[in-house]
């Protein structure tokens, strides 16, 4: 972990209907291993769909249910369209590389 209440979850490739099961599984392990902020490192994401993003916002609640917050990481610190479309890039809080994210998570 990042620090003593945040992990970094490093995420690579499609994540689809496919396999966010196991995405899930991913975040949901962090949360059981203590942490209460996610930093979800999403520079090496090529596509994400709707059930990704259903996957985001579902940590980012659960987060704030234990008082933390989720940081998503992003390629060329833009939003991918299906962000802006949704509106999740004013849902969650996007930064251009991990270390931007940690400095956000501890202010």
């Amino acid at each position: 972990m990042a620090s003593d209440a945040t992990a970094i979850v490093p995420v690579s490739g499609e994540v689809t209907f496919s396999n966010v099961r196991e995405f899930d599984r991913r975040l949901e392990r962090a949360f059981a291993e203590g942490a209460r902020n996610l930093v979800i490192d999403l520079t090496d994401v090529t596509f994400i769909d709707s059930s990704g993003l259903s996957s985001l916002l579902t940590a980012s609640a659960r987060a704030r249910e234990h008082g933390g917050r989720v940081a998503l990481v992003l390629a060329q610190g833009e939003p991918p369209s299906i962000f802006r479309f949704r509106g999740v890039d004013r849902l969650l809080a996007l930064y251009a590389s991990r270390e931007a994210a940690l400095y956000g998570l501890s202010t």
